[in-house]
């Protein structure tokens, strides 16, 4: 048997092809309705995209550089440190919770 089989001939000769995609277009207006969507979202899309990166990059520069979830501050020296230390670098002890 052969395995060459015959490439079917598509009448896309007479089909008005997308001026945005390039393709056959199967709409009588010539141009697909997801690619007339996406041509007319575009200048709104494209802001969107440069305000959301714009929030990111404020968001990234005024991200505090405060304690984690794992960290306590030392009200003496103002250092970071990791919240089961029981003393400070400075000598500042923290205060135990008592057994109640």
């Amino acid at each position: 048997m052969s395995e060459n089989k015959p490439t079917p001939e598509l009448g896309d000769r007479d089909r008005k092809r997308c001026p945005v995609c390039g393709e056959p277009s199967y709409s009588t207006a010539g141009v697909h309705p997801q690619c007339s969507v996406k041509q007319a979202d575009a200048e709104r899309s494209q802001n969107l995209k440069e305000s959301r990166l714009a929030g990111e990059a404020n968001q990234a520069e005024s991200k505090s550089t405060g304690p984690s979830r794992w960290q306590k501050v030392c009200p003496n020296c103002r250092a970071f440190l990791h919240v089961r230390k029981k003393h400070c670098e400075c000598g500042h002890p923290f205060a135990t919770k008592s057994q109640a």
